[in-house]
């Protein structure tokens, strides 16, 4: 689900973890930093190399990085992060914002433009970051973080507590991580699938799953139909039914839905779902 990155001045992140991150989310690349009163946005990259040939003459500076999986939107320069507020006031991303996006921007763009924009046209900057307007904004994203810099260097991290810090670094996941080594499964009785059914592994509360096919849930009058492709953030997990609860992260009274079977989103063969979540492909 992409990866944003809050890096403090004079910390490096090394070459390794930088090229690991990129390789869990490979739909471009991009960061930014404040200097001379001055924010500078650099993106659109969509190689490891051009990223860090571009990023390492910045490496000692205090730098925002992202590094972006597909949702909505194409995988084009536009599309990828950091994304200005205005002139002195810029962002990164980790997460989906329900409600926003479509086939042609990102639900990023969708929100800076419908929200973010106009909520500092009218109050200036720092209205965001008064406690109650954090405290609505971490509400309507949800399990999604945002990290703003502004032009003098002053950042600002929503929904912090979802990511850790780590030597002067703060990570919104944890894709950044060396992998620890999958189990090895005995395929004659248990055929290996991250995603699959059959699998003994399955997503955890924050992750998103998206719909494989239409599923009908409820019966009769109370029935509603889920559209294939949609994204749901996972609750929790019944291991003995093989079970999620699962909610939309709307706006406003998120949509509940409980006892879904773990098949209707976890499907090997759907590779969105599977290029999404495997920056979190460890043993649980």
């Amino acid at each position: 689900m992409c990866i944003a990155i809050m890096k403090s001045e004079n910390k490096k992140i090394n070459k390794t973890t930088l090229r690991r991150c990129y390789t869990a989310n490979p739909d471009g690349a991009g960061f930014m930093f404040a200097e001379d009163n001055e924010l500078h946005v650099k993106k659109g990259y969509f190689t490891f190399d051009e990223f860090y040939k571009e990023y390492k003459p910045h490496e000692n500076k205090q730098v925002l990085i992202h590094f972006r999986i597909k949702t909505h939107g194409p995988v084009d320069k536009t599309n990828c992060h950091p994304f200005l507020v205005n002139n002195s006031l810029g962002f990164i991303h980790n997460g989906i914002i329900s409600g926003y996006g479509n086939d042609k921007q990102s639900d990023t763009i969708d929100f800076n433009n419908a929200i973010l924009k106009k909520l500092v046209a009218k109050h200036g900057n720092n209205s965001l970051f008064d406690d109650p307007m954090t405290a609505l904004i971490e509400n309507i994203i949800g399990y999604s973080k945002l990290v703003f810099l502004d032009r003098h260097g002053n950042y600002h991290i929503m929904n912090e507590e979802k990511g850790s810090w780590h030597d002067g670094v703060w990570y919104s996941n944890n894709s950044w991580k060396k992998p620890e080594p999958i189990k090895k499964l005995n395929y004659l009785t248990q055929p290996y699938s991250r995603y699959s059914s059959t699998a003994t592994n399955h997503h955890d509360s924050g992750d998103w799953v998206i719909v494989g096919d239409d599923y009908i849930y409820g019966s009769g009058d109370n029935s509603v139909v889920i559209k294939k492709g949609e994204w749901l953030e996972v609750q929790s997990y019944n291991e003995k039914t093989k079970t999620y609860t699962l909610m939309t992260s709307g706006f406003k009274d998120p949509t509940i839905y409980t006892d879904m079977p773990q098949k209707v989103v976890d499907n090997w063969d759907d590779v969105e779902t599977y290029q999404f979540n495997k920056s979190f492909d460890y043993v649980r």
